[in-house]
């Protein structure tokens, strides 16, 4: 595999193009395993490192939204000095933190091991993106090469959950992060060696202040979205942090605005078809996630699974959400962009509403259909997101146009975690019912989230522990349905609006 660096106008001249592919996704694919692969783990973490309900959250939450600041900048830095250098680094970083993660024996520890992944992830992300569009110079090639890179990053998020299952079932919930390490191992050196050098402007500006207004402003407003319901947290500090938060974001964009060399081209966001790739992304994945977060507890918490069966319960939803990759650019030829988005849409939020109405105590007939419709339809959103993005970015900025991809999935991610973390949390808290003496005698955080009731619980044992987690089994099951109806209300709005400002002839070919 000898290295080609040749330049050409419209992209970089390799012999083989689909070797670097597979390459490239292979580099990805810890990055979409991590994704998804602690969601089975956090019933079994949560009991094992005593986390309450908020530290639960982060532990989610601090990975996305880490990530999601700076996707950005490193897309930049890739454009720069080369997007190979970065994912090396981002690998290399990338395991360094699946070993810390690991061995973490605190909440705060595997919090400060995943924002450090974050960081791994954020050079990885964009470049792989990147990296493809420039080697992919005909257009009907690149969209199949992405294709490809959408449909096994949704395949890697599908299996997570039965990987994860199996090996926190077999061994313990810190080798979930630990399977990384021989894969990146062996991917390193195929980069080194088979990965062409691509496009790169060393003249741009890499400025750290700009990357760390954004990383702050993104992790200021979430915590104050995060606490602003915390009955045990300050109304105002939620208010002061949230709106700082805002504060900085608005500033890089006014920099971003005025500099002769801004580190976001603003044309880009003042196209159209990127911005609404941005919210195709952004959208289905926080509902993914939100979705996944949930049924992970409900499934080992409520009804009882193992870890495995809790991850091949997930399975049909999460693989024909791989599925739609392929055949995505195939019914977009066909039906025209407007047509496929509106319909798929439409489905997933017929699909949270049946699945509302269903019992997840045992895998029927009902929940394998509706499962599979729900996923197939959101896989087809995010594929139609990605690639709108990148076919609509100029080749010198695809690391750019990667980053603002993966923002709007990692926003979605760690966004849908929040709000689904959120409402569930305020409904768990009105539907836990328990005698008032009882009440007192426990402590404060245990009407807070199912894990800390279920932490509660096992501390006290006896027969007020049974009480405390029949109380909330109940809670949960409760806070399932409204959270599955608002999930396809929201998708529904957004199908609905999708109708009146798409144009009828918009086709993506």
């Amino acid at each position: 595999m000898k290295e080609l660096n040749n330049m050409s106008e419209g992209g970089i001249n390799v012999k083989n193009q689909w070797l670097v592919l597979a390459i490239i996704i292979a580099s990805l694919i810890p990055v979409t395993i991590d994704a998804t692969i602690l969601h089975v783990a956090i019933p079994t973490l949560t009991l094992s490192l005593g986390a309450s309900g908020n530290e639960v959250l982060w532990i989610i939450d601090i990975y996305p939204l880490i990530m999601a600041g700076l996707l950005l900048p490193m897309g930049i830095l890739g454009d720069k000095i080369g997007h190979k250098k970065v994912l090396l680094f981002g690998l290399t970083i990338f395991g360094i933190a699946s070993f810390l993660a690991g061995f973490s024996s605190a909440p705060i520890y595997l919090i400060l091991s995943r924002a450090l992944l974050a960081l791994g992830g954020s050079m990885i992300m964009p470049v792989t993106l990147a990296i493809i569009s420039q080697t992919f110079t005909n257009e009907a090639q690149r969209g199949t090469a992405l294709g490809i890179w959408a449909a096994i990053g949704t395949a890697g998020a599908a299996v997570g959950p039965v990987i994860g299952g199996v090996i926190v079932e077999h061994y313990w919930w810190g080798a979930v992060f630990l399977i990384n390490l021989p894969l990146i191992l062996i991917v390193i050196p195929l980069i080194w060696i088979g990965v062409p050098k691509g496009i790169s402007s060393p003249e741009k500006p890499w400025v750290l202040k700009d990357a760390a207004l954004v990383l702050v402003g993104v992790i200021l407003f979430i915590y104050g979205i995060k606490t602003i319901f915390k009955e045990d947290h300050p109304l105002w500090i939620s208010i002061a942090v949230g709106i700082i938060g805002f504060i900085f974001l608005r500033l890089f964009f006014i920099k971003q605005k005025i500099s002769p060399f801004p580190m976001i081209d603003m044309q880009l966001l003042q196209n159209k078809r990127i911005l609404l790739g941005m919210l195709l992304c952004f959208v289905p994945m926080a509902v993914i996630v939100g979705f996944e977060f949930l049924l992970a507890q409900e499934l080992q918490f409520v009804h009882k699974l193992s870890p495995i069966d809790a991850g091949l319960f997930m399975l049909p939803f999460v693989t024909s959400s791989a599925v739609a990759g392929p055949l995505t650019g195939s019914i977009l030829g066909r039906i025209g962009f407007k047509n496929l988005i509106i319909t798929v849409l439409s489905l997933s939020s017929l699909s949270f509403f049946m699945l509302s109405q269903l019992d997840f105590s045992s895998f029927t007939a009902s929940l394998l259909f509706w499962s599979i419709v729900l996923g197939f339809s959101l896989g087809v959103v995010l594929i139609a997101g990605t690639t709108a993005i990148m076919s609509a970015a100029p080749l010198d900025k695809a690391g750019m146009a990667g980053s603002m991809e993966s923002i709007s999935y990692e926003l979605g991610t760690g966004l849908g975690i929040t709000f689904f973390g959120i409402i569930l949390s305020q409904i768990f808290i009105k539907k836990f019912i328990i005698n008032e003496e009882l009440l007192k005698e426990l402590p404060k955080q245990v009407n807070n989230s199912i894990g800390d009731a279920m932490i509660v619980a096992n501390e006290l044992g006896g027969e007020k522990g049974e009480v405390i987690k029949k109380a909330a089994m109940t809670a949960f099951k409760d806070a399932h349905d409204v959270v599955l109806i608002l999930a396809g209300t929201v998708l529904a709005i957004l199908a609905l609006i999708l109708v009146f400002i798409l144009p009828k002839e918009k086709k993506v070919k």
